[in-house]
């Protein structure tokens, strides 16, 4: 590659993003979970299921044919619905 095209290359797609209020369209499907009240945003802004579970991180999976980015979300936070920990999480 030479060294104008690296100057002028596309930038790259962000890695991991952790949904908030503004981004929360480029995500249309989190965002239909949004909007039919499956997830909301608690006070500090992080968006939750409804049994308090954080929604995960969105990490890059990857490059589409037509050079889009495909996320999928992180389960890393994740916890069992029926768990005590969801039955004891209080909304702040």
């Amino acid at each position: 590659m030479t060294f104008l095209r690296k100057l002028f290359k596309k930038s790259e797609p962000e890695r991991i993003i952790r949904l908030n209020a503004d981004n929360l369209k480029r995500f249309p499907k989190i965002e239909s979970l949004f909007n039919s009240g499956k997830v909301k945003f608690d006070s500090k802004g992080r968006l939750r299921y409804l049994h308090g579970a954080p929604v995960g991180d969105m990490i890059l999976y990857r490059i589409d044919k037509d050079n889009y980015p495909i996320y999928k979300e992180s389960a890393e936070e994740y916890f069992d619905p029926e768990s005590q920990r969801a039955k004891s999480f209080v909304w702040e």
